[in-house]
């Protein structure tokens, strides 16, 4: 190896690096899902299954058992249509039912709700999750169960729920938000809660940790909520905050680690983010733009926005962006070696 090869080799290893840590380009301007998801009321809260097929999502249109409701919309591949959306009543109630969530696995849906038989008298805002046997049955879930006393807290709201297995570990985190002063919409902030049972009985035997104030992840005096997380690595997050800096009232912001082990980096709004990928300021608006979902892969995000052109209230609107070429694969291996030789870098 001479040593152009060699110093070539290294600024090319050195570039391949930060691609890797980069791994997305910016996201594509957001487009409404259309008269087939979205009503005339509010639509909002999303979450995608795993395989992307099936997506649960709050709603206050008429038809469901009362408040919010969790409908599900289907479609029959990635690249076909969603479906007309179906109430969930075996899990809605006549109170609020929101902000639904799945585990990996597609067997457990997390959400909050309003309804009696929780921890708190005054009926607050809690956290539940309902199973299903057949994780292909988006009509299979049997009877909600409440996460227990210890994660929820008497007096709080407690709300929001994101979920993350570590695989190497086998830990459950679930990231939600809480408000210790809930008649002021800004006291909201996030928490995370861990688990290192199986899941069935951290769900089913109420094992949550009490939740533990995430610094890095928080804005104090603003409002911090519904959070999505990537679920492939947990490398990624995204947050709803007004905190200052804000395009409009809620925006999207998005923190990143470089290691599981790793505290969350301080968060920076996704338009801003977007812009140092080489891309547009199109997420953010004056609008609230707010609780994003993120598929299995990161390449598609679906959250809620009240801008104009919707059909009412508040739309789902849906976004994507390329992943950059994975450095292991062998045309990236090929363009090192040119880069190398000399081909891409200084002659």
């Amino acid at each position: 190896m001479n040593a152009r090869f060699a110093v070539n080799l290294c600024l090319v290893l050195l570039l391949a690096s930060a691609t890797a840590a980069q791994e997305f380009g910016p996201w594509s301007a957001p487009v409404n899902l259309g008269p087939a998801v979205n009503s005339k009321w509010d639509d909002m809260h999303p979450a995608l299954s795993k395989g992307g097929l099936t997506m649960i999502f709050s709603s206050t249109r008429p038809g469901g058992a009362g408040g919010q409701d969790l409908w599900v919309s289907q479609r029959d591949s990635i690249d076909s249509p969603w479906q007309n959306p179906q109430n969930l009543s075996m899990i809605n109630s006549p109170y609020d039912d929101h902000a639904p969530n799945f585990t990996t696995d597609g067997h457990w849906l997390f959400f909050h709700s309003t309804r009696p038989g929780g921890c708190d008298a005054g009926q607050r805002v809690e956290l539940w999750a309902a199973h299903r046997q057949n994780n292909r049955d988006d009509f299979g879930w049997e009877a909600p169960i409440n996460l227990g006393c210890v994660l929820n807290i008497a007096g709080a709201d407690d709300a929001g729920p994101t979920y993350w297995e570590d695989d190497t570990t086998g830990t459950h985190y679930l990231y939600f938000t809480r408000n210790y002063t809930p008649a002021n919409p800004n006291g909201y902030n996030i928490y995370v809660s861990t688990c290192s049972a199986d899941l069935d009985s951290c769900i089913e035997q109420q094992l949550w940790s009490p939740g533990a104030y995430v610094v890095e992840l928080n804005s104090p005096g603003f409002r911090n909520t519904r959070t999505a997380i990537r679920r492939r690595d947990g490398l990624e997050m995204l947050i709803s905050s007004n905190r200052p800096g804000t395009t409009g009232n809620l925006d999207l912001w998005v923190s990143t680690r470089n290691t599981v082990n790793d505290p969350w980096s301080m968060a920076v709004d996704v338009n801003e983010d977007n812009v140092a990928k080489g891309g547009e300021p199109v997420i953010n608006t004056v609008f609230n733009d707010a609780a994003p979902a993120l598929s299995w892969d990161g390449q598609t995000m679906v959250f809620y926005s009240n801008r104009p052109g919707g059909l009412g209230g508040n739309d789902l609107y849906m976004s994507t962006r390329q992943k950059i070429t994975d450095p292991t694969s062998r045309p990236f291996q090929e363009q090192l070696v040119k880069a190398a030789s000399g081909s891409l870098v200084g002659q």
